[in-house]
């Protein structure tokens, strides 16, 4: 190759362009320049009249312009139905990879309007360093995942400052306007969102794909937008509900206390949409650890006492399929709230965990538990920002299930306690917090929520009106006792049994503990010395009931 090729290349190209300047595309015109034209069309393989437009398209590019056909227009003072004379030559430039074009959507973050031309970076590479025309192969892939980890890893390049925010959004525009076989990028396409929406869009997608649920959608931004300016507009515009995604429900806000805290997700109607096109996310199919389905519940018989059972057998009735939706549907027909909210109070050990497992057995729902005592966070603000998240993921969840699931809070003391008064300590500032975002959402639960609390003394009246249910579990009385002695141990004897109740004020649970360690000593020992093991049993029980006990108590 001649080494003063790229010379002669930039100086037709700059010949063209110069005298191009209100040529209004006349004969005449083409005529002066046919040298140039002849240079360029044999190094790009393409006819005269293409390589005036590439050497045009160049030209404007290299001055930092991405050219429009109205551009063209003015430049060239010409009858627009003179320019589309050519329409056939921009679209065999473009279907040869020398042109790329990006559609309606771009023009809101450019200047000019309509379908916007610059020449492939492969071509500027190779003329600017002297080398022969590149074989241009426009990048296929296999599937849409394929296309969407392109589309995740040309925002990571803007994110890294190797291409500009105006590069980005070239760059996306033209890898789904050459896409539309892809049923999906043809389904988000039709929806004619401007480019920036477009690629978020696409984002939580392939984000979804791996696993993230959510995402800190201000550290979104900055790996789309160079200007902080952008970034601050855009989030102002998902914030207000303006963004497209949003008023579309394609996405929506997981609420938080702060303004820190802003994450944004796929909406259930999103990830419809997705299943559609057998894309298969791991965050909605993956097992939840907090998540207790009925077959996972072992069968256990409890005994009560009459008040107690009576008030269980109702909430029984209530949550079995057919009474529960009749049940709502009048509730709302009455402009009643139509939220199934419960909660079981009572000393340590009288079954109220155990409880809620039975009720979910018996009536077969699913079962979100929350463990209140891992909630807590050291970090100021996670702890609200924890709760929020429960109730959010609880309606996403719910939408999956046949059945209402049961929002299971368990040791839900400090949850419910009686406020703090107001004072400068960030600890107080922080409960009191949680305790109003838990108020909020009782107001508008739709769900089936179920306490637990062993403090009921401390209880604060603002959540009085929040349970529709209020059950007190006592600790059993010396009939219920000696029925649950008899159930623990069916080998004692009757006289036996309430003999044991007579003497021991024991829950519930303790009976329970007692039963077992007797089931160790048959297993270690072979026999058991039977009603006199029991009492030794019921002593060091004791003993271990006077001992002063730190943190939680499990019910």
């Amino acid at each position: 190759m001649e080494k003063d090729l790229k010379i002669k290349l930039l100086e037709s190209i700059g010949s063209i362009f110069e005298q191009s300047k209100e040529c209004k595309l006349e004969s005449s015109y083409f005529e002066k320049i046919d040298n140039e034209l002849k240079l360029l069309s044999d190094y790009f393989n393409v006819s005269k009249n293409q390589s005036f437009f590439i050497a045009m398209i160049f030209a404007l590019n290299y001055m930092g312009k991405t050219v429009d056909i109205n551009a063209l227009i003015q430049y060239f003072d010409c009858n627009p139905m003179k320019l589309l004379e050519y329409s056939e030559d921009f679209e065999l430039l473009y279907s040869k990879g020398i042109f790329s074009k990006q559609k309606s959507s771009l023009k809101a973050w450019l200047t000019s309007t309509g379908e916007q031309f610059s020449i492939n970076e492969k071509i500027k590479g190779a003329i600017l360093q002297n080398k022969p025309l590149p074989l241009i192969e426009k990048e296929e892939f296999k599937d849409v995942v394929e296309f969407l980890e392109k589309i995740y890893n040309t925002g990571q390049q803007r994110d890294n400052d190797e291409i500009s925010t105006v590069e980005l959004f070239i760059q996306i525009e033209e890898m789904v306007s050459s896409n539309l076989h892809f049923p999906l990028v043809k389904k988000i396409y039709d929806l004619q969102f401007r480019v920036p929406d477009t690629y978020i869009y696409f984002y939580l997608i392939w984000k979804a794909l791996l696993g993230n649920e959510t995402n800190d959608i201000r550290r979104a931004l900055e790996g789309v937008f160079d200007k902080t300016s952008e970034r601050v507009k855009y989030l102002q515009k998902i914030l207000s509900g303006e963004n497209a995604l949003i008023k579309n429900n394609l996405a929506e806000i997981v609420e938080a206390s702060f303004f820190n805290d802003i994450e944004i997700k796929l909406s259930e109607y999103s990830l419809n949409i997705i299943s559609e096109y057998d894309l298969k996310l791991i965050a909605k199919n993956q097992k939840k650890d907090n998540i207790i389905q009925p077959s996972q519940i072992k069968v256990r018989k409890l005994v009560f006492n009459e008040d107690e059972m009576n008030q269980l057998v109702l909430l029984k009735n209530l949550l079995q399929d057919s009474n529960l939706y009749e049940t709502q549907n009048k509730l709302l027909t009455r402009n009643f709230s139509k939220g199934i909210t419960v909660l079981l109070h009572g000393q340590p050990g009288t079954g109220k965990t155990e409880t809620v497992l039975q009720l979910a057995k018996e009536t077969n729902h699913v079962i979100m538990k929350v463990e209140i005592s891992q909630l807590k966070s050291m970090w100021f603000g996670e702890s609200e920002k924890n709760i929020k998240r429960i109730f959010t993921d609880y309606k996403s969840y719910a939408k999956e299930c046949e059945r209402i699931p049961i929002l299971f809070f368990n040791e839900a003391d400090a949850l419910i306690s009686k406020r703090r008064e107001i004072s400068n300590s960030n600890t107080a500032q922080t409960e009191n917090a949680i305790q109003n975002i838990i108020l909020e959402e009782l107001e508008n639960f739709e769900g089936i929520l179920i306490a637990t609390t062993n403090l009921a003394n401390n209880f604060d009246t603002a959540f009085e009106r929040r349970f529709l249910f209020k059950i007190k579990f006592q600790l059993p009385d010396i009939s219920t006792k000696a029925k649950i002695w008899k159930l623990k141990l069916p080998n004692l004897s009757t006289s036996d049994c309430e003999d044991l109740a007579s003497r021991f004020n024991f829950s519930g649970g303790q009976i329970d503990n007692i039963a077992r360690k007797n089931e160790i000593h048959e297993i270690l020992y072979g026999l058991s010395d039977g009603y006199k093991s029991i009492l030794k049993f019921c002593q060091e029980e004791i003993l271990g009931n006077n001992r002063l006990q730190i943190g939680f108590t499990k019910s």
